[in-house]
């Protein structure tokens, strides 16, 4: 079975996750059997801080024991190897017990005298177990294996270059005087088609499974069907903003209009449909979502969770994460058993305290908050919070608001470390976390570091010179007077960070508004490089839209961005698609597509992206930055693009009536 037994070790019989759940308050799915009657369950037990059944998923209205456990290739947390690779590497250790198990009370414990794994011979790793086991007799206490893994690889590749999900089990059997304890765990690995939307847990945009279509082919990729929402619903707004995600025979899509789609990968026929409620305001933008075990998280623009059964649709919880002014602009980050969840406001106009919350994935509930401003800062200096005058020398002592987090966070391949963006806010001056790269704890939302790329802002400049701060006409001299700021200059980064690496040393690369691209340390937030593909826009000037808007793909050691602007734009803007060496982040190609909203996606050597200036799609060498195919399209495309098993499924439509999904495939 799987049970707790000490302090290092966490209930995996079900739905518990460490440091957040005891015992007496999981789920009620949670004593789950693992093998062998109740008079002998108490004396072998597969362990493990990160482990936990998961299948079928849990259903609150239903709650059932879960049988097994499911996990994406690459999946943070299960997949012990950190890479999308067509294998999962599950960790297996067993532990022997001589202590009572309060989950099996007519299980009296008995001294193991022998142990064994089925057919180790099957597989190096069983054997490797065995052996393991063997060398913890005869325990004088409770002990357990350490580093024990099982390799399961997905079988394929078919025809079509498809791979399927394999099932493995692992039985250990531990014999007493008093009889015999068999254990089985049920391990199932999945293909990672596209299920986020950063692809992977380090938001990379880049899959190193295609294999199908190339630089070589791209050209003849030619329309595989179309499913224009605008024709279904009607309305006035139905743009697919975000990437649409890849699994299970399905794409799941959001739109404007406020619902969550489920179309057949084959014919982009429609499954199920579901209404998030939130037309009213501006619907959803964030990707959905997909587990390993079947179901489909995404969040909308009334600050609302949704989790849904990825077959059926059906709701199978909702959280409220904010309130009136709160929205939830980017994908959702599942690992652990947590989702992480940004919130920022709808507009600036009023802007929010930018946060992130991160959810129990089995019911919505709440585990913690990070807020990134303080409550109240002064007015004359924004870099003290507050909670009266008194703390402010002379100032005010106001209400703070801005870092909001629009974009999806990263996570590595543990799952215990949070990877996250803030953005600015027009309305309100930067201070506390804002334009700034953060490491959270996954399991407490504490900061590990931070790093802020722009400095804090102040509430007045001098009208002469409006790159100085000030609080009175003294400090401004011959630029005086000084006058209240009529906007702020909205740095930061919408997208989320990518972590990645150069060859020689880890990164975490964020593209910035302030029109940088900034790498940094992951252990230590310290700067490694920093590429200003423009300067900074000075007030009154400021970032408006900004220069990295789309989010950054990373692939073959090179990060891939399309451009948009500044608010004036500039007088000789770059390229608006340019690739950067990761090593220093100096340009190794660009074009001119115009300005672009545009998410990056990398397939096989090939670059997808779109822009805003006409209703066009691009397909680039990634090598080269040759343009090897231009398709023509309903409308403009912002949405990033997933590809699995030779076909490219995109988004279509931004602000307005059209909207939809298309996919391309070789003829």
């Amino acid at each position: 079975m799987l049970r707790t037994f000490t302090a290092l070790l966490v209930l995996l019989a079900g739905f518990v996750l460490p440091g957040t759940r005891a015992a007496a308050d999981c789920p009620p799915s949670c004593p789950a059997k693992g093998g062998g009657s109740a008079k002998q369950d108490c004396h072998a037990e597969f362990a493990s801080t990160a482990l936990r059944l998961n299948y079928p998923h849990f259903d609150p209205a239903k709650p059932k024991p879960a049988k097994e456990l499911r996990c994406f290739d690459g999946d943070p947390g299960c997949d012990t190897d950190g890479a999308v690779n067509n294998e999962c590497v599950f960790p297996i250790d067993v532990c022997l017990l001589t202590n009572p198990d309060p989950f099996v009370p007519a299980c009296a414990p008995a001294t193991v005298t022998a142990v064994t794994v089925p057919n180790p011979k099957a597989n190096s790793d069983l054997q490797a177990l065995q052996a393991a086991l063997g060398a913890l007799l005869p325990p004088s206490g409770d002990a357990c294996t350490t580093g024990q893994v099982l390799h399961v690889a997905l079988k394929g590749p078919d025809a079509k270059g498809r791979f399927k999900k394999v099932t493995a089990t692992v039985k250990v059997k531990a014999a007493t005087a008093s009889g015999t304890d068999a254990n089985h765990l049920k391990l199932t690995c999945l293909p990672h088609g596209w299920p986020s939307h950063g692809f992977d847990h380090d938001n990379t945009r880049a899959t190193p499974l295609e294999t199908i279509i190339s630089p070589a082919n791209v050209a003849t990729l030619v329309p595989k069907w179309q499913t224009d929402f605008q024709t279904l619903e009607g309305g006035s707004s139905n743009g697919v903003t975000a990437t649409p995600t890849v699994g299970n025979g399905l794409v799941y899509a959001s739109s404007w209009n406020g619902k969550v789609y489920a179309l057949n990968a084959s014919t982009g026929a429609v499954k199920w449909r579901y209404d998030t409620g939130s037309a009213g305001v501006l619907g959803v933008q964030g990707t959905p979502t997909l587990t390993a075990d079947g179901r489909v998280l995404v969040g909308d623009s009334l600050a609302q969770v949704h989790c849904l059964d990825g077959k059926t649709g059906k709701l199978l919880w909702k959280q409220v994460v904010g309130g009136a002014a709160d929205h939830v602009w980017g994908g959702i980050t599942v690992a652990n058993g947590r989702a992480f969840v940004g919130i920022a406001s709808h507009n600036d106009t009023p802007c929010t305290q930018g946060r992130v919350v991160a959810l129990d994935v089995d019911t919505g509930t709440p585990l913690w908050t990070h807020v990134m401003v303080p409550d109240e800062i002064c007015d004359n200096d924004t870099t003290i919070a507050c909670t009266s005058d008194a703390d402010c020398g002379g100032g005010t002592c106001v209400p703070s608001r801005g870092a909001g987090v629009t974009a999806t966070v990263a996570v590595d391949a543990t799952g215990n470390d949070v990877y996250v963006d803030t953005v600015g806010c027009f309305t309100f001056p930067s201070n506390g976390d804002e334009d700034s790269i953060l490491k959270l704890d996954a399991s407490t939302g504490n900061t590990t570091w931070k790093r802020r790329v722009q400095p804090p802002e102040s509430f007045k400049v001098c009208q002469g010179d409006g790159a100085i701060a000030c609080v009175a006409d003294a400090d401004c001299g011959a630029n005086a007077p000084c006058v209240a700021k009529s906007f702020y200059h909205d740095f930061g980064f919408l997208n989320g960070p990518i972590l990645a690496s150069d060859g020689t040393q880890p990164l975490v690369v964020s593209g910035s508004k302030d029109g940088s691209l900034y790498a940094l340390d992951p252990a230590t937030g310290a700067p490694v490089w920093t590429r200003a593909v423009e300067p900074s826009p000075v007030t009154p000037a400021f970032a408006g839209f900004g220069l990295f808007d789309g989010a950054v793909g990373f692939a073959n050691n090179r990060f891939y961005a399309a451009l948009y602007d500044f608010i004036p734009a500039l007088a000789s803007p770059p390229n608006h698609l340019m690739a950067f060496d990761a090593t220093n982040g100096t340009t190794a190609w660009q074009d001119d597509i115009g300005k672009s909203w545009g998410s990056i996606a990398v397939a096989n050597g090939v670059v997808f992206t779109g822009t805003n200036v006409v209703a066009e799609y691009y397909a680039y060498d990634a090598a080269t930055g040759a343009r090897l195919k231009t398709f023509t399209v309903p409308t403009t495309i912002s949405s990033g693009a997933s590809i699995v098993d030779g076909t490219v499924y995109v988004g279509y439509g931004i602000i307005g009536p059209a909207g939809g999904v298309l996919a391309y495939a070789l003829p």
